[in-house]
């Protein structure tokens, strides 16, 4: 039977067109901000006239008279401290704000509290020489976009996050170029991000491997070898020394664990060493990248995850501090051009930062404008090129911001005493906030061409396709798989791909990618459309004999609210609770229909499963008080309690099911076995991590063979070998999940065991062709989808990145020591957040084949349609939710939560419809694998 082929390379051509698509949008809604190549540039005081003007060289005159002129001239250029300083820069990966702060009054201080006892000693003995402020990161806070953000004064944006394991070198002007353009030398210990993103302008570079997040000492223990004696060098400039441990200690155990107090404990110690042989005229500046939550993760937008700290010490002394030096919110964009001023360089040029005078040496008021200037003229420069460059910025709100920079250029000559400096200050520190706030507005340009076409390709394939789903008998359906319309869908494809290629050969189109997107959407929406008007009067028809039952409309209706409603961030942050209510009521309305006691039973049944998974729902910020039974339990360190409902759900899942599958029984058995030992090897402090990664190792081993051994066939149909691999998919959930969540995935796996069975008892009278139509109707798929959907947050997820936890990447081991191991990252982390999406969606076809009421008694082909039917249906409810959470993102794209709420949905929608699409595909090809080729006619 050619068309049972047919039948799963559409499936596949629809999953093209959907990712293809998204992708698109992807294009136009994830753009980077516009990027210029200027590069900041100074001259030497001695260089420039008493008139302000460069290498005229008219007269003599002092340099204070020298610098009145150059501050308030426009025309003059960016001039270079006469008196650089040298700087250390030590960045403690994740340091939040609070873990520096010390409270005599806790009676019983938690582990990350009260420990960096240097920082409280230093402020109260020697203010006037330190400072301790709270460093204010914008998102997303992943490392590379910090660094990058730290080291360029600019702001990063929210699809950089996508490359933080991947780190490009950077090309944008930044403080490291700065020191090197003006023959400085920079030594870098630690963290490797920075090597990857600035190689080659070490004088002398120790960077490690920063990833091996459960690694909590290699990469500390090698900066304390090196850093101790090179701080007595005088070789270099600026010594940049990037701890980790604490950050992986938040990744590992959280903050409030005796391995944090340990690290904070040694972050002390090595403070208080470098401050008692620091040269008098250092600056040190001690600094957290981002802060983390309460599990220890970060890369999203809380508060917890924004707030670091930063602490400045110099044994000579500071400026002088005019608010709170305690507490006080600094940003991180400041970091760049205050640091580019202690060594003597102007601000780069993409700096939006403002210059904190408290954390520089102190210096006189023609000094002081000085630095002010250069500040000043750097980002008229920036506003003015940008402006060239970009349309981003309305040019009635630029030409305002480059006027008034203008104008307090100028207001320079006037500044004559500390009071009118401290006045001048605070108005340009006011100037530069409300620049930033302009660029965190319009920052990322949306390409609205794309976005509309992504929109519409999209659009065409849910309404044709469920045109097709929903209209076309199932008797026409083969005869249509088995005629050409498949091959001459993919030739057509094939073809539009050659032209377009051919056109970008001859420079007559410029964007490859989306010319092929383009065409080939169009080309399949068209096919479609046809096949939609050649079988109209069967679409009708069935319409027309169609007397869909109550439960059938209001599941329908459930599905396109669930998605419709996603335009609402209240919503979106209330989305687990919802699904798990539209859900409960989709199957109880399946069961007041069906009438019988045993539907009742089972719809009782799915009540409770759905309100035992409510213990594992994650919680988001936004939500307040809440409180998630896994939260705060990285894999392996699950509590006594947890570990044995573990344990007891994963062996009674295997021995209920070893009964019932066969001779691969024994290898869902010995996987199981293998888990749970996994679990229990490792468990405490007196487990062995090596040994249950070992076992861990064998779980997946064990995994894969069963996979390859579902394919054996046996000629007893698809339900076994499906049912094998809803097992194996279980299992492989439950490893990436820990023992802390294992129970959440047993309870998901039996509720879709529950609504399965409920399914199956959608059968109210004796004729076949009538039970294919309820057991294949959209409503069975619209469940189906929504409990797919609700697992997702029933398992500990949310739709923001700071629900993203790394322990899963190292269940078994670190994947990073193989070639391939940044593949294991992915596939694990993918796994570990929509493994339920792809479960649900390679069970799919246990939907039209389950029970003594299913689809498995009829023909090949008749089976085949009732599989490919729901299959489609099922893609089809994950396509219209990405649909809707696209047109959410393109109506709210300058909305206040666009980053915090819509842009994290987007993302998530998209991989769980990507995990859904790809279970899909796999069960159907299993599916088609095993029907036996000879069968009655149907």
């Amino acid at each position: 039977m050619k068309e049972k082929w047919h039948f799963i390379f559409y499936l596949i051509w629809f999953s093209y067109l959907i990712l293809s698509a998204v992708l698109m949008f992807g294009h136009g809604f994830l753009l980077s901000r516009k990027t210029l190549n200027d590069v900041s540039d100074c001259v030497s005081l001695s260089k420039i006239d008493c008139d302000g003007r460069e290498n005229t060289l008219k007269g003599t005159c002092s340099d204070n008279i020298k610098i009145r002129h150059v501050s308030s001239f426009l025309g003059a250029p960016l001039i270079c401290a006469p008196v650089p300083n040298r700087v250390i820069l030590i960045l403690v990966d994740a340091l939040r704000y609070d873990f520096t702060e010390y409270n005599p009054k806790l009676d019983k201080p938690l582990f990350y509290q009260n420990q960096l006892t240097v920082i409280k000693k230093m402020i109260e003995q020697w203010p006037e020489s330190s400072r301790l402020y709270r460093f204010i990161a914008d998102p997303p806070t992943t490392t590379l976009q910090r660094v990058k953000a730290l080291v360029t004064g600019s702001l990063p944006t929210f699809i950089d996050a996508s490359s933080n394991f991947a780190a490009m070198e950077l090309q944008e002007d930044n403080l490291i170029d700065q020191v090197v353009k003006s023959g400085g030398k920079i030594i870098l210990l630690g963290d490797d991000t920075w090597s990857r993103l600035l190689p080659g302008r070490w004088l002398r570079s120790h960077a490690l491997y920063s990833f091996h997040t459960w690694d909590l000492d290699t990469v500390d223990n090698e900066v304390d070898s090196k850093i101790y004696e090179e701080i007595k060098k005088d070789d270099w400039d600026l010594l940049v020394a990037h701890y980790l441990g604490v950050d992986h200690a938040g990744h590992r155990y959280g903050p409030n664990h005796p391995e944090m107090a340990r690290k904070l404990q040694e972050t002390n110690a090595r403070l208080q060493k470098m401050i008692d042989i620091l040269p008098p005229d250092v600056l040190l500046y001690v600094i957290g990248d981002h802060g983390m939550t309460d599990s220890g993760d970060h890369g999203g937008e809380s508060k917890a995850e924004r707030t670091a700290a930063m602490f400045v010490y110099r044994k000579a002394g500071l400026g002088v501090e005019e608010e709170d030096k305690i507490g006080r919110e600094v940003q991180q964009t400041d970091l760049a051009p205050t640091l580019s001023a202690a060594l003597g360089r102007p601000p780069p040029a993409p700096s939006l930062g403002n210059l904190l005078f408290s954390v520089l040496p102190k210096m006189s008021l023609p000094m002081t404008l000085l630095h002010l200037s250069n500040n000043l003229k750097q980002i008229t420069k920036y506003l003015v090129r940008y402006g060239e460059e970009s349309q981003q910025v309305p040019l009635d709100k630029l030409a305002y911001l480059i006027n008034t920079t203008r104008d307090q250029i100028e207001k320079a000559a006037k500044i004559e005493s500390d009071q009118d400096l401290r006045k001048y200050v605070s108005d340009v520190r006011n100037l530069m906030e409300n620049i930033r706030v302009v660029f965190r507005e319009v920052w990322v340009e949306f390409d609205s061409l794309s976005m509309l076409r992504a929109l519409l390709l999209l659009l065409l394939a849910v309404f044709f396709n469920w045109l097709i789903t929903e209209g076309i008998p199932f008797e026409r359906i083969s005869n249509i798989f088995a005629s050409t319309f498949v091959p001459c869908g993919l030739i057509s494809m094939a073809i539009c791909t050659s032209v377009c290629y051919t056109a970008y050969y001859f420079n007559y189109i410029e964007d490859l990618e989306h010319s092929i997107i383009l065409s080939t959407g169009l080309i399949s929406g068209g096919m479609t459309c046809v096949l939609t008007i050649m079988h109209w009067d069967g679409i009708t028809q069935r319409w027309y004999e169609g007397r869909p039952y109550f439960y059938e409309r209001f599941s329908r209706a459930a599905l396109v609210a669930s998605a419709v409603v996603l335009v609402s961030n209240s919503y979106v942050i209330e989305e687990g609770a919802t699904l798990s209510f539209l859900s409960f009521t989709v199957i109880g309305l399946m069961a007041w229909n069906i009438g019988t006691l045993k539907a009742l039973v089972l719809w009782m049944g799915c009540g409770i499963v759905l309100a035992g998974t409510r213990l594992y729902r994650g919680c988001r910020e936004e939500q307040g008080d809440c409180w998630t039974a896994g939260e705060g339990m990285p894999t392996g360190q699950a509590s006594r309690a947890a570990l044995v409902l573990a344990l007891g759900s994963v062996s009674a899942i295997v021995a209920v099911a070893r009964r019932h599958t066969g001779w691969r029984g024994y290898g869902i058995a010995l996987g199981g076995l293998l888990v749970c030992a996994h679990w229990a090897v490792g468990w405490g402090s007196l487990g062995s991590p090596a040994q249950s990664k070992l076992l861990a190792k064998l779980a997946w081993l064990v995994l894969v063979v069963i996979f390859i051994l579902i394919w054996k066939k046996d000629g007893r149909g698809p339900t076994l070998p499906l049912i094998i691999l809803g097992l194996l998919l279980y299992l492989a959930n439950v490893l990436v999940l820990g023992a802390s969540y294992a129970p959440a995935a047993a309870l998901s796996l039996l509720s879709g065991f529950l609504a399965l069975n409920v399914v199956s008892l959608l059968k109210t009278d004796g004729s076949s062709k009538y039970s294919l139509n309820t057991r294949c109707n959209s409503s069975v798929a619209c469940l189906w989808a929504l409990l797919a959907c609700y697992n997702f947050y029933g398992t500990g997820h949310h739709a923001t990145l700071s629900h993203i936890r790394w322990a899963p990447v190292f269940h078994a081991g670190d994947p990073n020591y193989v070639s391939f191991g940044p593949v294991i990252t992915v596939v694990l982390v993918s796994l570990h957040l929509f493994g339920m999406p792809l479960m649900f969606g390679a069970t799919v076809p246990l939907l039209a084949l389950w029970g003594r009421n299913g689809v498995s008694t009829l023909g090949s082909r008749t089976q085949l349609a009732a599989v490919f039917s729901l299959c489609l249906k099922f893609a089809l409810c994950f396509a219209i939710r990405v649909f809707v959470c696209a047109l959410s993102a393109t109506i709210h794209c300058r909305h206040l939560m666009i980053w915090g709420v819509f842009t994290p949905k987007l993302l998530f929608e998209s991989g769980a419809c990507v995990a859904a699409l790809l279970g899909t595909i796999m069960g159907i090809i299993l599916t088609v694998w095993h029907l036996p080729t000879h069968q009655r006619k149907s």
